[in-house]
């Protein structure tokens, strides 16, 4: 007969902080904090001691430790230390020092940044006789997200065009460059869709020929309003798809512009896919990709206050085919409200990720699919809310993720509200 121990779980995160008040990008020549914050209350009793170590070539090696029978505190902080790769181990000891569990990984230190770190702590058989522990200190990879510091990113220029905030960001990064497409809301519920520039993915150049898309004139089918969903680059040419309407309470179409640089675009004159009736109503285009030869365009069906998500492909990126099976993605789960939206999609190791909002504006979702129409929910979801922004900057709502991956980096840009100011402002979450 097998015996089983479950232990209470302890959460050990690590907290990298800044070193200065400044409001910078994350910069690798500098000096940073780490805090180790522990659960003192939720740890195992057999645990009294938990020891960190900081290793990094050409450096001294860094200990700290935290008696948890005795320490008033719950953490381990580190102090000036030099911005840049280290690694980290953790060892959890009884009191006779003898080392229980055990975990490492390796952090990256940023001065003007903060990130955060879960560790898995694995027991080593010590003290344990035949009895098989399993344990798991920590949270779900997926949760591993920290937003960052000094959001909002993009906020209000006071304009004609975004006097009552800026949202629905798209970003590509191109040629070394980071680019944003987002749109401004000005009065009459009109939008337009606005443009800037980084280098670094944090600190954005506003650029001077916005709006770089206006809707259309009297009597066009985007006479209202306009505002960007995906956009892609290829053989030197930018193509945006776009949401327009003529009248907020009618049909929302999908229209396509094209471009050499990203901001000088020409519309084609009719949409490229029609919202109908029931639940696309209303359609906002939000991702594209090409896989293989075909081009898959995720969309968000709306009819207020319903929300699901869909997906139309294409050969040529203009002539486009709903599949038969849509809505790809419904609301089915207490915290997605009264349905799904916003689905951002990439690519990797032959999956299709999904990160998507919720008509609640509370929280993310991840999904995943292998063929691009049948997907799978996280059972970890949702893995970030509202309640997680930093400074609670999009305690309200947060909405419009948009999930990019360059090298190994993860971001998610997306639109956010406070409680104390009603204007949509725009913020990004990075990924360790």
């Amino acid at each position: 007969m097998k015996s089983s121990v479950y232990l209470s779980a302890l959460i050990i995160s690590l907290f990298i902080l800044s070193c200065t008040t400044e409001i910078v990008a994350p910069k690798l020549n500098e000096s940073g904090k780490i805090i180790l914050k522990i659960d003192k209350q939720n740890a195992p009793t057999t645990v009294a001691v938990v020891k960190a170590y900081l290793t990094r070539e050409n450096y001294d090696p860094i200990i700290g430790t935290l008696n948890l029978l005795s320490d008033s505190t719950a953490d381990i902080l580190f102090e000036q230390i030099a911005a840049g790769q280290w690694h980290l181990k953790v060892d959890a000891e009884d009191d006779s020092n003898v080392v229980l569990y055990t975990g490492e990984s390796d952090v990256e230190v940023f001065a003007g940044f903060t990130s955060q770190v879960y560790l898995t702590l694995y027991p080593t058989g010590s003290g344990v006789g035949s009895i098989y522990i399993n344990v798991t200190w920590g949270v779900p990879l997926n949760s591993n997200w920290v937003d960052y510091p000094y959001n909002p990113i993009i906020s209000s220029t006071g304009n004609y065009y975004d006097p009552y905030g800026v949202t629905q960001p798209v970003v590509l990064f191109d040629g070394g460059i980071y680019k944003i497409w987002y749109a401004g809301v000005s009065a009459s519920s009109r939008a337009y869709i606005l443009y800037s520039e980084s280098s670094d993915g944090y600190n954005w150049t506003f650029h001077s020929s916005n709006p770089v898309l206006v809707h259309g004139k009297y009597g066009d089918w985007d006479y209202l309003s306009v505002s960007p969903g995906a956009v892609i680059k290829e053989d030197g040419i930018f193509k945006m798809y776009y949401s327009g309407w003529s009248d907020e309470y009618s049909n929302w179409h999908i229209g396509l512009a094209t471009s050499v640089d990203g901001i000088n675009w020409v519309k084609h004159s009719n949409p490229v896919i029609y919202g109908t009736y029931n639940w696309e109503y209303q359609i906002i285009p939000n991702s594209i990709m090409k896989i293989d030869n075909t081009y898959f365009l995720y969309f968000t069906g709306r009819n207020y206050p319903y929300y699901a998500i869909g997906v139309a492909t294409s050969v040529d990126g203009i002539n486009w085919t709903k599949y038969q099976g849509n809505p790809i993605l419904v609301s089915n789960m207490p915290w997605e409200s009264t349905g799904v939206t916003d689905a951002s999609v990439i690519k990797e190791n032959g999956v299709l990720k999904m990160i998507y909002g919720t008509a609640g504006s509370n929280g993310f979702g991840l999904a995943t699919s292998t063929d691009g129409y049948n997907w799978n929910k996280s059972p970890n979801n949702p893995f970030v809310t509202n309640q997680n922004t930093s400074n609670g900057w999009a305690s309200f709502k947060m909405s419009y993720p948009y999930w990019i991956k360059t090298n190994n980096d993860y971001k998610i840009y997306y639109s956010g509200m406070n409680n104390y100011n009603g204007y949509h402002r725009i913020g990004v979450m990075r990924k360790q």
